[in-house]
């Protein structure tokens, strides 16, 4: 499981849904606005946490695995427009900060991961046509 390189890329992709609470997604009216302030936004961030996690400890299942992380690279775009909704709602203009660049480093990450998991499931394909 460790060894694989999808294993960095579903860390990754968890750490930047993690650290997506704790940063200012944009800045409206001198006041930061976190990502932990929404609800609707809080519970994306945590579905692409927890997905990235559970697709880890899939590792025996490839195609449940790639299939995690479609539905997860589905939630890491919809939390980039979801934070970018919440920051445009609150009135004023916003000026986004590093936080709205999080929620598609996580999306690369995840298609990076679904990448080698395909390769991988691939791999063993071709393996099992020549026994």
């Amino acid at each position: 499981m460790w060894q694989r390189i999808q294993t960095l890329f579903l860390i990754i992709a968890a750490i930047a849904g993690a650290a997506y609470f704790f940063v200012p997604i944009a800045e409206v009216r001198g006041e930061n606005l976190l990502g932990k302030n929404d609800l609707i936004t809080s519970a994306v961030a945590v579905a692409v946490v927890l997905l990235s996690l559970f697709a880890l400890t899939q590792y025996k299942n490839r195609k449940l695995q790639m299939m995690i992380c479609l539905v997860n690279m589905v939630c890491a775009f919809s939390l980039a427009g979801t934070a970018a909704f919440t920051a445009v709602q609150t009135g004023g203009t916003p000026r986004y900060e590093f936080a709205v660049g999080v929620p598609v480093l996580a999306f690369i990450a995840l298609f990076f991961a679904w990448r080698n998991i395909k390769k991988d499931d691939d791999l063993v394909k071709s393996m099992d046509r020549f026994r």
